[in-house]
């Protein structure tokens, strides 16, 4: 089965290469979107308004990590998992604000979620909103992602670590710390990563909690095991 491309050009939304939503009579190209009847009238209203809200946001010269730029990008793949189950076939969401392409894939299900407020210009260049359903915080899995990885590089650190700071006292602690240092930048660069950033956090928590014990062990010259 062809996988559908859910994206927005020029302020219009494209569901398998075809514009859906508001027709104000301009001729840009693009065909009729045949499937349309399936999606809820709903759905390709708000699809409508994510693409006019990513051309706003397109126009103003927003980088990818404004505030505006995302939620269109957290809202479009919302939306994209929402045709994926409306039609119950597979899509690539392609983000209009980073230019990605994001694969989903069996997806079953959407829960309706609060809606966000996204900048768009009126007729007469003053902002006026746009309402469309942001995507949750998955606290739940996140959180629980974040402990496992946090559990798991302390007990990395601590194994490792543990021997050469009983031996080396302090020179030892200060050696770790380097190494655990090196690693900062670039876990840093993914914080903002949807999944990732859970992963992130984790790992930074594990690495400051495993400076206590090996602080300790440092200083009272406790031998390893």
């Amino acid at each position: 089965m062809t996988v559908l491309e859910v994206a927005a050009q020029r302020g219009r939304a494209l569901v398998g290469g075809h514009a859906v939503g508001h027709d104000d009579g301009a001729d840009v190209g693009w065909g009729a979107y045949a499937p349309g009847a399936d999606l809820p009238v709903e759905l390709v209203e708000l699809l409508d308004e994510w693409a006019r809200a990513a051309e706003a946001v397109a126009r103003s010269g927003a980088g990818p990590r404004a505030g505006e730029a995302v939620r269109v990008s957290r809202t479009g793949r919302h939306l994209a998992a929402r045709v994926s189950v409306a039609l119950g076939r597979s899509v690539d969401y392609c983000d209009p604000v980073t230019g990605f392409r994001i694969p989903l894939r069996a997806v079953s299900a959407v829960t309706r979620v609060p809606e966000v407020t996204l900048p768009r210009r009126g007729r007469r260049g003053r902002g006026r909103a746009s309402t469309v359903f942001g995507e949750p915080t998955p606290w739940a899995t996140g959180l629980t992602l974040a402990a496992l990885v946090a559990g798991l590089v302390l007990l990395l650190n601590l194994t490792l670590a543990l021997p050469m700071v009983a031996g080396l006292g302090l020179v030892g602690l200060l050696i770790d710390l380097v190494v655990v240092a090196g690693l900062v930048p670039a876990l840093w660069l993914n914080r903002r990563v949807p999944t990732w950033r859970w992963a992130v956090w984790g790992a930074f928590a594990g690495m400051g909690v495993a400076v206590l014990p090996l602080l300790v062990v440092a200083v009272r010259g406790v031998p390893a095991g």
